[in-house]
């Protein structure tokens, strides 16, 4: 009768080691769960993202180097073409020979944006006379006479009328003297020029056409 006995210790035995294993492992797994909350959150016992071989490491800069700004990913850059620069147009006036009271050179074209360098020397063979070159504003033709009327007393200031219809001028050139001046024209259209010394204007003017 002792035969059944044993081979039922047996049995128990073997299921109480397995329950203690069991018990173990399921303790263990819990353990660990509790302690990665704790710790990392559970987020720790999830595989970590590999980093993306196909994307290269940002270079680092060279010693010295001022940092480079980052830019972000949805800004983009104007190419601005370059823009080829109008050549100086260069402009030589002097009285008329036939006539010294007027300008040699009553027309002049030029282009918007450019820039206009303007010489005026004053030589005369027979009536030497002060003179002076002022350009008038763009539309300021039809006032050019009440402009230079208005400077007629300023002997001081060679002539020249504090306007604010006068782009540029040169200041009273004296016989056998020259003087030069630069100018941009900003807008197309006619801009007159004239001699404000006393009782020149009416002859000595021009036009000068912006396109």
């Amino acid at each position: 009768m002792s035969a059944p006995s044993s081979s039922s210790e047996k049995s128990s035995s073997i299921w109480s080691v397995l329950n203690m294993i069991i018990g173990t492992v399921i303790g263990g797994v819990v353990l660990l769960w509790v302690l990665a909350f704790i710790f990392d959150g559970l987020g720790s016992l999830r595989p970590k993202a590999k980093a993306d071989a196909k994307t290269p490491a940002a270079a680092a800069p060279a010693a010295g180097a001022a940092p480079v700004p980052a830019v972000p990913a949805s800004a983009t850059t104007a190419v601005v073409a370059p823009t080829s620069s109008l050549p100086s147009l260069e402009v030589t006036i002097k009285p008329d020979t036939a006539n010294p009271l007027a300008y040699d050179t009553k027309t002049i074209s030029a282009k918007v944006g450019q820039k206009v360098v303007v010489t005026f020397t004053n030589i005369h063979p027979t009536l030497p006379q002060p003179h002076n070159f002022v350009l008038g504003k763009l539309g300021t033709k039809d006032r050019m006479m009440t402009i230079a009327m208005s400077g007629m007393t300023l002997v001081d200031k060679g002539y020249i009328p504090d306007s604010p219809d006068i782009l540029a001028h040169t200041g009273l050139i004296q016989p056998g003297k020259s003087e030069t001046i630069e100018f941009t024209l900003p807008a197309a259209g006619e801009y007159p020029y004239f001699c404000t010394f006393p009782g020149h204007v009416a002859i000595m003017n021009g036009i000068l056409t912006a396109q």
